[in-house]
């Protein structure tokens, strides 16, 4: 996947908008075309073509149009290549290199008929070889065009979609954070890579895994003293116990001797690295994405795993399958000597390793539901776990847990262990566990765990980890005269990154300011709940009517947001106040910072209303100004280097 080829596209395009449906038109032409499909990121591309419509570079409508246009003529093109050639097709490239993709797609329009054409544009590789295989094998020419319409009209909005609403949602998020947009955008980059290379490890594994046995199992036979060892896993003739034995004992020295050297290099394999990626996540926390994480780091907590193996265990034993048992048995075993051996010199530390936990258990259990599942699907079941592991890495990196190095070394050693015990256990006779009750009595285990963690240790755990800033005091007079410029002069939100001004600095307690400013026509928004959403729904709502949403500032959401709607119904003023970390002496009088802006209700893809902060935030400022100077407040004005005025604000 050429991601610089997708970047210059999307580039061309935004810098073009002209061109842009013959662009679009040429994407989708190419995707649906035989000899071009089968190679470019079509999907991807037009996922990006979305994503520009969701930001307002391109119209909608013209958008769907050009790019089914594109669609239709493109398998019309392969139809008639299939039409022109019959059964040439098969030795012409790059068909010739793909017998098996024909194949497919033979036996799917046998099994489908003319449908085929309509099911197979969304089907994966398949997708711009069915036009062909209609065409070879003589599908009437008038059905084919009123099926290749339809599916072209019913393919553009599935692929230009859910990039719409995708930049959409980044634009909301932007606006509470852009830091939460770029946390949920590298997040969904992640999984997308994930499941990609999961499956394409996977196909790669099942295309050659008989010439891989074969080779294990001819190598094992010409070497007669290491031969035990491969012929344990492969040879279902062989004992196992003593070989698996033996490699996770030698997996454990693998492991204890990367920790050693871990702690000779100071405590960090890469150190430069592992900080780099503390730094980056750390300047990315906002107060949602802490109970994101927080939430998902909990299905690789002890209080999540330990009562899963527990439960899978006895369902085993219940149901005799012994072999599964021991293996299960042996997958937690192996993560507890590892833990153990974090306490002996010269690594002794810490023996907390959930990563290494969560690899063997849901690993394992992703062999043993796998096995059952259809071969075509089976990747499905370890796409699964992959993704899984995925996010409680990235929860444990977010959350500080553990650098880099260890959740990676973690996952390796025990992703390695699990894969060592499911090729033994699959090669060796057994009884097969069932997987829908295998699966819903482990749903079980891990849902009753996630009500246990909600009821008794979210809030704990969230509060413990709620980072305020430290509080510094200054002198009352030196922050009137001096100390008031060193505060933050615009609001942070990404590190090195930063937006909309610090206009107002406010010594005093924020019950009294928000009595004062409720006599001007201030009030407290509709709170952002699980309901109030839905009122973003309807179209015809005036801005106080909707929730705002909260905005970030180093990390934390504001502590008081106020709104005065304007006479219009279109737009509000807004308050927001969050804390400075700063406190007067003598008295020790909290110092608050924040800004006065408009919010203006606008419409988000024709079907949301939100309000969205404009940019003028001098008249919201001037405004404020006099209704606090209306009610007897100390209004005292400054100015920066670059001109901005800053308000600071006592009572008298």
């Amino acid at each position: 996947m050429d991601f610089g080829l997708l970047d210059i596209l999307l580039h061309w395009i935004r810098a073009n908008p002209a061109w842009a449906g013959v662009a679009i038109m040429c994407v989708a032409f190419g995707e649906s075309l035989a000899l071009v499909g089968l190679f470019l990121p079509g999907a991807v591309l037009m996922f990006g073509v979305g994503a520009l419509v969701g930001a307002g570079v391109l119209p909608l409508w013209p958008t769907l149009a050009w790019a089914a246009a594109g669609a239709i003529a493109g398998d019309g093109v392969s139809f008639w290549l299939g039409r022109h050639f019959h059964q040439r097709i098969r030795v012409m490239w790059p068909l010739r290199r793909h017998p098996e993709l024909l194949a497919r797609s033979v036996d799917f329009f046998h099994r489908h008929g003319g449908k085929s054409v309509l099911l197979g544009r969304f089907i994966g590789p398949i997708r711009p070889v069915i036009p062909v295989v209609a065409g070879m094998l003589d599908m009437p020419p008038r059905r084919f065009v009123a099926v290749n319409v339809v599916s072209g009209l019913l393919w553009a909005p599935v692929y230009v979609l859910p990039g719409m609403v995708f930049a959409a949602s980044l634009g909301l998020a932007a606006e509470v954070a852009t830091r939460l947009a770029m946390l949920l955008g590298t997040l969904l980059l992640l999984l997308i890579l994930v499941l990609w290379l999961t499956r394409r490890l996977f196909n790669l594994y099942h295309r050659h895994a008989h010439r891989l046995l074969r080779y294990g199992l001819d190598w094992a036979g010409r070497h007669p003293r290491l031969g035990h060892l491969p012929a344990a896993l492969l040879d279902p003739a062989h004992p196992e116990a003593r070989g698996l034995t033996l490699l996770g004992l030698l997996l454990l020295l693998a492991g204890a001797t990367l920790l050693w050297a871990l702690q000779a290099l100071g405590g960090s394999a890469l150190p430069d690295l592992d900080l780099a990626v503390r730094q980056l996540l750390q300047a990315w926390h906002t107060p949602w994405a802490d109970r994101l994480l927080l939430s998902l780091a909990a299905f690789g907590a002890a209080t999540t795993l330990l009562p899963l193996f527990a439960t899978v265990l006895l369902w085993l034993i219940w149901r005799r399958h012994w072999q599964a048992a021991g293996h299960w048995l042996a997958a937690l075993l192996f993560a507890a000597l590892f833990s153990l051996l974090r306490l002996l010199p010269p690594a002794a530390g810490t023996a907390a390793q959930p990563m290494l936990f969560a690899a063997v258990l849901y690993g394992f259990l992703a062999v043993l539901l796998g096995r059952e599942v259809r071969e075509r699907w089976r990747w499905l079941a370890y796409g699964s776990t992959a993704l899984l592991l995925s996010l409680l890495g990235f929860a444990q990196l977010y959350l500080d847990t553990q650098p880099l190095s260890e959740v990676v070394i973690g996952l390796s050693l025990g992703l390695l262990w699990s894969t060592l015990l499911g090729i033994a256990w699959l090669r060796h006779p057994s009884g097969r566990p069932a997987a829908r009750p295998l699966l819903g009595v482990a749903l079980v285990s891990i849902l009753a765990a996630g009500v246990w963690h909600w009821t008794y240790q979210y809030n704990t755990e969230l509060s413990r980890r709620v980072a305020l800033p430290a509080v510094v005091d200054l002198d009352a007079a030196q922050w009137l005269q001096q100390d008031w410029a060193a505060l933050p002069a615009e609001r942070g939100d990404v590190r090195h990154r930063r937006n909309q001004p610090i206009t107002l600095q406010y010594a005093g307690g924020l019950p009294a300011l928000q009595q004062a400013l409720e006599t001007r026509g201030w009030r407290q928004p509709v709170t952002l709940d699980a309901v109030s959403w839905l009122q973003w729904l309807n179209l015809a709502a005036a801005a106080a009517e909707l929730p705002v949403l909260p905005q970030v500032h180093e990390g934390q959401h504001q502590q008081l947001l106020l709104i005065k709607p304007e006479a219009d119904g279109r737009r509000l003023r807004v308050l927001r106040l969050w804390p400075s970390g700063r406190r007067l002496r003598p008295g020790g009088t909290p110092l608050w910072i924040g800004n006065a802006a408009w919010l203006e209700a606008q419409r988000v893809l024709g079907t949301f209303t939100v309000p969205r902060t404009l940019e003028d935030f001098v008249a919201p400022l001037d405004s404020l100004r006099g209704d606090l100077e209306a009610v007897g407040w100390t209004v005292d004005e400054r100015r920066r280097g670059d001109g901005r005025e800053v308000v600071l604000l006592r009572r008298r």
